[in-house]
Parts: C-alpha cells; structure tokens; sequence
C-alpha cells in the first residue's frame, strides 16, 4: 500500500469552509457585535458595568490563552493561520498578528515574575518581550535611542552589559537624545547636575528614578523587557 495525497487532490487547493460561516457571515457578525457593544452605552449604568467587567474578564482570558497558544507554534505558521479572515480579526484584536518587519516579533513571557522587582507598567499589561530595532546593539561606552511600540527608550552598554531606560528624564521630562554617557553614569540634557545610576535607574541627590527595563539578548536580537520587574543589579549611587 503506497503513501500519498489521494489522486486529483492539488496539494494548495483551498480547503472548504465546511460548516462554518463564510467570510461575509463573518464579517457581518463582527458588525453586529460592534453594534451591540455600542448599544450598551444607552443602558442603566449598573448593568453596563456588570456587562462590561464581565467582558473585560472575557477578552483577559482569551487574550491570554491565545498568547501562550501563540508562543508553540512553529516558524511559520502563525503567518499561514492568518491568511483565514476569521483568524485574522482573532489575532488582530489580541495584538498577535505578524510584523510587517522580519525579527520584529514581540517574545510574550507569562511564567511567574521575582516579585522583588520593580515594574512601572499598568497592572495589566502582558509580561512580553519586544526587539529593539536591528541596528540598536551599541558599542561598549555608547547607547542609541529606540523608537518602539512602547514608546522611546535608551540601550546602553557599559562594563560589557546592556542596560535599558526610558527616553524622558524622570526629572524634568526632557528627552534623552542629547544625554551623555560616562561609565555607567547618564547625565540628563537638561541640566548638568541630572545624573543617573543606568544599573538601577537611582538620581544622584535623590528624586524621582530613571524607568529602567531588563534586557536580554535572544540570538541576534536584543529585547527589552514590559509588563515584568526590573531588579537593579547595584544599589542607588
């Protein structure tokens, strides 16, 4: 008995949606669930709100079992899956779908966190990982400023590590653009005496820290660390 596809059956012909909608049935039940959740807006205020917590609810546990879902495919098929126009309104609405830009793809990480740190994320922001732009990786005693989804932030390296912060100053909102690095002391553009500790995000004199996030190197990438602690690697200067 030989192995194989059936006869007359094409390898890429597209299989049929047996059973369920077809893409217009879809795209209308999208419509008509925007419609109804929009509706909610014209309810007494209590049940709305019942409503609403118990969606919000809804949408965390989805979003969640659909990221750990995400995080065992294999290369490769997340890109496959969403060529369904179902699967791609799914992935769309829980921030899963593909970059456009290959090596961009955020590492979503939901084991338990070392509760000592420190996270200046809302609470309910998903622990991920997300690459900083390709050609971001400094050079020993240099940084450069990444623009990412998250917002702008510093990569640093000194002593051999990589060290990564918020672009705006803690102090005086000012970005960080034109800072100076010397050693592994930042010093602020706006003034002079504005300095920071990039190992624990401490200001020298005191005031309000500098928002640093862990980083980690994952092949090629350097990915800087969202919604999980920051643990400082010395006290404040």
């Amino acid at each position: 008995m030989t192995s194989g596809a059936p006869p007359n059956v094409k390898d890429d012909a597209p299989q049929e949606l047996v059973g369920y909608r077809s893409n217009e049935e879809w795209e209308a039940l999208v419509a008509a669930t925007g419609d109804a959740l929009a509706a909610l807006d014209e309810a007494d205020e209590k049940p709305r709100e019942d409503v609403r917590a118990a969606l919000a609810g809804i949408d965390a546990i989805h979003r969640e079992a659909l990221h750990r879902l995400v995080r065992l495919f294999k290369e490769g098929v997340l890109e496959q899956v969403i060529t369904d126009p179902a699967i791609h309104t799914l992935m769309g609405m829980y921030d899963l779908l593909p970059p456009e830009t290959p090596g961009c793809r955020k590492v979503w990480d939901f084991l338990p966190q070392d509760d000592a740190g420190v996270s200046a994320d809302p609470a309910d922001t998903p622990p991920h990982w997300s690459p900083a732009p390709v050609d971001a990786a400094p050079a020993d005693g240099e940084f450069a400023v990444c623009r990412m989804e998250e917002g702008t932030y510093v990569l640093a390296r000194a002593g051999g590590d990589l060290f990564a912060f918020a672009g705006v100053c803690a102090e005086h909102g000012a970005g960080m653009r034109e800072g100076t690095l010397n050693g592994y002391a930042w010093a602020c553009p706006a003034a002079p005496g504005c300095l920071y500790d990039i190992r624990s995000g401490a200001r020298m004199g005191g005031g309000a820290p500098l928002d640093c996030r862990p980083v980690r190197r994952d092949h090629d990438r350097v990915l800087i660390g969202f919604g999980m602690p920051f643990t400082p690697s010395l006290a404040a200067m």
